[in-house]
């Protein structure tokens, strides 16, 4: 029995009621949300946004209306990296564990 609300389908007309041709499922990429590392002076920004996140979270709060533009990205990123507070306590300064930090967030110019 045919359903009257649909069209009937010519004959040799293998594509499905959706309109894509028989196969293989169609493969689905995740779109996740993800932290882009920008070039040039974006990068320099983001690697001084990292630091002010750093320090806000270590040293002294920083008032939203001092932040950098960058430093919700900047949060991100350190999300992304992992590193608890005994970690970045010694990355809130210039030395050894902020060039750490920098370059495992490939943010450290070489």
């Amino acid at each position: 029995m045919s359903d009257p609300a649909r069209p009937p389908q010519a004959p040799g007309n293998s594509a499905s009621p959706g309109g894509r041709p028989p196969g293989p499922p169609a493969r689905i990429i995740p779109l996740t949300p993800g932290v882009s590392r920008g070039a040039g002076e974006r990068r320099a920004m983001l690697r001084a946004a990292v630091i002010q996140v750093v320090r806000h979270l270590v040293v002294q709060a920083v008032p939203p209306s001092q932040r950098v533009p960058l430093f919700e990205q900047a949060t991100g990123l350190l999300d992304e990296a992992g590193w608890g507070l005994d970690e970045l306590v010694p990355a809130a300064e210039p030395g050894p564990a902020q060039d750490a930090l920098l370059r495992a967030l490939s943010l450290l110019d070489t």
